[in-house]
């Protein structure tokens, strides 16, 4: 068989490989990547480690909720028309559910985000080890919220991600 094109089965294949990996970018499950939820790994990385490094209060402090659409229009990742696409062709009660729950999340990071810029302001009459348990009990906080939404992409089970 002869291909008349300059580059044979390359194009071709290059095609097959950026399909592939819009796939895999999207779990099938669910329909969402889990891309988005980097958003709260990082907010709850930077309070577990801001007790350690204190440098991180300000990246702490410019830290913002985005919504799934908004991360994803406003990113540079090459797949993120295909997650904006599968986004919008979701089921509207189980994309209700993922949404309630990052609500849930925005909301307890941004409570974390003003407690922690509390005890912080105050650091000379903070109370002996005060940052630390409160970056602690923060960061389980949002951990196991943010299990729930892995949970929730990666499965698509909502009863089980309310269970977690």
């Amino acid at each position: 068989m002869t291909h008349d094109s300059p580059h044979g089965d390359h194009a071709f294949d290059a095609r097959g490989r950026a399909a592939d990996a819009d796939a895999a970018f999207v779990n099938p499950a669910s329909g969402l990547a889990n891309d988005y939820l980097n958003l709260f790994n990082e907010v709850v990385m930077i309070i577990e480690q801001l007790p350690d490094m204190p440098e991180l209060f300000e990246e702490l402090l410019a830290w913002r909720p985005v919504t799934y659409r908004d991360y994803f229009e406003k990113s540079a990742l090459a797949s993120k028309a295909t997650a904006l696409e599968n986004y919008a062709r979701l089921d509207p009660a189980f994309r209700s559910e993922f949404e309630n729950l990052v609500a849930e999340l925005d909301r307890v990071a941004v409570g974390s985000v003003v407690a922690l810029r509390r005890i912080y302001k105050k650091a000379d009459a903070a109370q002996p080890g005060e940052l630390e348990e409160a970056c602690a009990r923060h960061g389980v906080s949002l951990r196991a919220l943010l299990e729930r939404a892995g949970h929730l992409v990666t499965h698509r089970d909502a009863a089980l991600a309310k269970a977690s």
